[in-house]
């Protein structure tokens, strides 16, 4: 694993951060809605300059940026404390399946309006008794002529308030193994029969939705990558779920654990042994999130693919951002618990790390399967 830039590589992070410096994002507004817009119109931005998606190829209004090259763009755009775009499902998730499985006509059709966040997407996927096993969902849909008619109920959908589309995987062969009875369509979200209700999190912003469909009509070219094909094409989605995203992550938890040592130095604590044993160590995982996070970008560009690598990186850093959100509110006593304190929606927006994105149980299994060889739990 090399670490150092080639001139093209160096050239393009000295680009983008001076893109960065010429297009202040502005301070976060308060509020679900303004945050939104907020997010939404900085995408739009982004889209302006060529930096929306860069991975994407140019052939699809992308910047064809190599695998490093996007690792840099999503370092730098922490590092310049601007927001994710308000399409990021869309950018990372829906744009790259379709580009893998879509007709001409549906590339035509879906991908320009990713890029510049003029339609959201969002993910239907889990299940209240499926989050994590894909292939038990219920979700039924029946072939209506040339529709499909879909019921069923989806959760944890992130942004499915603001979306125009959700990328949802239904059952369509009830009598096939559950992984080949599976479609994957592309949902119109604006339309009878789909019932978005936000769950409120601890932090008081509904993040998350729960989804629900009463025969729901999805026409029949809004099938992706063909009926009976969707367990093929979800696991391209999943592949993609956390590209890039480990490098935004970690430069995030780096900022924040040089302004709690700021705040620790601050209040003259840095000479307690307790204090600067707990901030080394700290400092040591950040700097082993960043490493391992290179290390899954040399498999895919050794082999073309994401590896397991990317199990790891979300799992060391959940753990630790609540390790050092928790360790913050020890240091600071009172203070990091009032409400409106910055640390204290840090502590509190900490908690679902270890179950969004993959629960920490399931990304241990993959690590411990897939990364270290180990055999499977024996079925008992």
């Amino acid at each position: 694993m090399d670490l150092t830039f080639s001139e093209t590589e160096a050239a393009f992070r000295d680009e983008l951060r001076t893109w960065f410096e010429n297009n202040d994002p502005g301070p976060e507004p308060a509020g679900d809605d303004s945050n939104y817009a907020w997010r939404r119109d900085w995408q739009r931005r982004l889209a302006e300059g060529g930096w929306a998606g860069v991975h994407w190829p140019r052939e699809y209004g992308g910047r064809g940026a190599t695998m490093t090259e996007s690792a840099i763009f999503f370092e730098e755009l922490g590092r310049a404390r601007a927001p994710l775009p308000a399409n990021v499902l869309g950018l990372l998730l829906a744009g790259p399946t379709i580009m893998t499985w879509g007709t001409d006509e549906q590339k035509d059709r879906y991908l320009t309006p990713i890029l510049t966040a003029e339609e959201i997407w969002c993910q239907g996927f889990s299940e209240p008794d499926a989050g994590s096993d894909l292939a038990a969902l219920k979700t039924r849909a029946v072939r209506d002529g040339d529709d499909w008619l879909v019921t069923g109920q989806k959760v944890w959908t992130s942004g499915a308030q603001y979306s125009k589309w959700c990328m949802l995987v239904a059952r369509t062969d009830q009598d096939a193994p559950k992984h080949k009875g599976l479609t994957y369509f592309i949902l119109d979200m604006d339309q009878p029969g789909v019932v978005v209700r936000p769950l409120v999190q601890i932090t008081g912003e509904p993040e998350f939705n729960e989804l629900f469909l009463e025969e729901a009509r999805i026409p029949a070219e809004n099938v992706l990558g063909g009926e009976g094909n969707g367990w093929k094409v979800a696991l391209t989605t999943l592949m993609n779920e956390r590209s890039g995203l480990a490098f935004f992550l970690q430069v995030r938890l780096r900022q924040m654990l040089d302004e709690l040592i700021e705040e620790a130095a601050r209040r003259e604590l840095l000479d307690d042994p307790v204090v600067a044993d707990k901030l080394g160590q700290l400092h040591l995982k950040a700097e082993i999130l960043r490493l391992t996070a290179y290390r899954g970008l040399t498999t895919i560009e050794k082999y073309g693919t994401p590896g397991p690598e990317g199990s790891l990186t979300k799992w060391m850093w959940s753990e630790t951002n609540q390790e050092l959100t928790q360790f913050a509110a020890d240091l600071l006593g009172p203070d990091a618990l009032t409400s409106g304190n910055r640390w204290a929606y840090e502590l509190l927006r900490a908690r679902g790390n270890t179950i969004e994105g993959g629960t920490t149980e399931i990304l241990k299994n993959i690590v411990a399967e897939r990364v270290l060889g180990l055999p499977r739990l024996a079925a008992r």
